[in-house]
């Protein structure tokens, strides 16, 4: 398993380059023995923590302590905002919370069970504070990480850095499946923009980095193609489309330069990799999701075109409350993603909509009825919201307010950590209907030019 890590190498495991820090596997487990110790004596049962993460090696520490003793984990950003942390504290019940670098034992006893093989708690919806989460098991957790490492070619000798936050699903699994390899994670929380980041890139010979649209787009800015890199071999992209014009560029540099770039597809229901574009085929498949990945199986459902996916990656089920995580496999392997799909002679899969709605925001999958409750509810007024993985439009029901869209765009950004630009506030005098009355996104979605 890849949580296990070998206490006898002297080989170098996590490079914190934020403070300057070397691990060796050995410093590691020693670290890790320590914390399960410590977890045992808050309860030698099975128990849940959250953890509020950040990419530290304390936090990495902590994640291979949790998986080891066996406990569940919740996942969630240590930028959240403090309002939704105590939300999620007080509807799961944690029996410990490692924030800061720390665990905290919370005072409060919690005996009801937890299903023996939940190893993970993941949030659906990137930052938006929904209680919604996906259930992950051991299996999940290690069959993704040998698919991921299979058709990425991973070994010991790579150097990834985390350029994705920890607790998002894409994130982790690059840290999971480079652990399986025992490669060298470099651990920033700089982002692609800083000029610490790259020299973290120079300075420990990194060779690769993951990123969401958003994160190509700034590289796209950033003029990547004119960066000298001598240690890189790969970059990979998921957590929503890529514009064929981005596609374009950053192939024309991996031919350049002999990187090898990988354009995958996947959700956090299942363990984060669901497909991928063998490098070598990029040039001719832009724009598919590509094929399976090792171990998985796609195929459409014939009277919807549903895109269904199975794998030993699928999720238990959802937990919504901490009675939820009593719960075994509700879905056996099988999901049924919510895209809809089409598929090639080649067996080339490409999303062409959505049953459900959802927009993929800098590759933080956001639930839209999610956002419109909160904002109807604190301000009382009919609220519609449609996006797209480029950007959400929030209409309200009523006459242009200037000061009211500020006020809005505030809550978004306090609550949700938004960028500005992921997002735009829009006023109209009255929300198209369908005929049972219920509002028309088709329509409201056309109108979002004129926005």
């Amino acid at each position: 398993m890849f949580w296990e890590i070998p206490a006898d190498s002297k080989a170098v495991l996590l490079i914190d380059a934020d403070k300057n820090k070397m691990l060796t596997f050995k410093d590691v487990q020693e670290k890790v023995t320590e914390a399960v110790h410590l977890l045992l004596s808050y309860s030698e049962e099975k128990s849940l923590g959250i953890m509020y993460c950040d990419n530290s090696a304390e936090t990495i520490i902590a994640y291979l302590a949790a998986l080891q003793k066996r406990d569940a984990v919740l996942l969630l950003n240590a930028s959240l905002h403090e309002e939704l942390k105590e939300q999620f504290v007080r509807t799961f019940r944690p029996r410990w919370v490692f924030s800061e670098g720390r665990f905290w034992k919370l005072n409060e006893s919690e005996n009801s069970k937890i299903y023996p093989d939940l190893a993970l708690l993941l949030s659906t919806s990137g930052t938006t504070g929904s209680t919604k989460l996906v259930r992950l098991s051991y299996e999940n957790l290690q069959a993704n990480a040998e698919s991921i490492a299979q058709f990425l070619q991973i070994d010991e000798n790579e150097r990834p850095i985390t350029s994705l936050p920890m607790a998002y699903s894409y994130g982790l699994s690059v840290i999971n499946s480079h652990l399986l390899k025992k490669a060298t994670l470099v651990l920033t929380n700089q982002g692609v923009l800083s000029k610490a980041f790259w020299d973290s890139v120079h300075k420990y010979s990194v060779t690769s980095f993951a990123g969401v649209p958003y994160t190509y787009k700034m590289l796209h800015r950033l003029k990547f193609d004119r960066m000298t890199l001598p240690s890189l071999r790969s970059y990979t992209q998921a957590g929503g489309r890529l514009s064929l014009e981005l596609v374009d560029y950053f192939l024309e540099v991996a031919q350049k330069n002999n990187y090898k770039f990988y354009v995958m597809y996947g959700q956090t229901e299942a363990t984060a990799r669901i497909s991928y574009i063998p490098y070598e085929r990029l040039p001719d498949k832009k724009g598919s999701i590509g094929i399976p990945i090792p171990g998985g199986r796609l195929s459409l459902d014939r009277e919807t075109s549903e895109l269904i996916y199975e794998g030993k990656n699928v999720m238990l089920g959802y937990a919504y409350n901490r009675e939820d995580l009593a719960k075994g496999d509700e879905l056996r392997g099988v999901l049924r993603t919510g895209d809809l799909a089409e598929v090639d002679e080649e067996g080339y899969y490409t999303i062409v909509g959505r049953l459900k709605r959802f927009a993929k925001l800098f590759g933080l999958r956001v639930n839209l009825d999610d956002i419109e409750k909160m904002l109807e509810q604190s301000f009382s007024l009919p609220i519609a919201c449609v996006g797209d993985d480029e950007q959400m439009h929030i209409f309200v029901e009523g006459e242009q307010d200037s000061s009211l869209a500020l006020k809005i765009q505030e809550r978004i950004q306090k609550l949700y950590k938004l960028h500005p630009s992921a997002f735009k506030v829009c006023f109209l005098q009255q929300f198209p209907t369908l005929l049972n009355g219920k509002i028309d996104y088709g329509r409201l979605k056309e109108g979002v030019n004129g926005c």
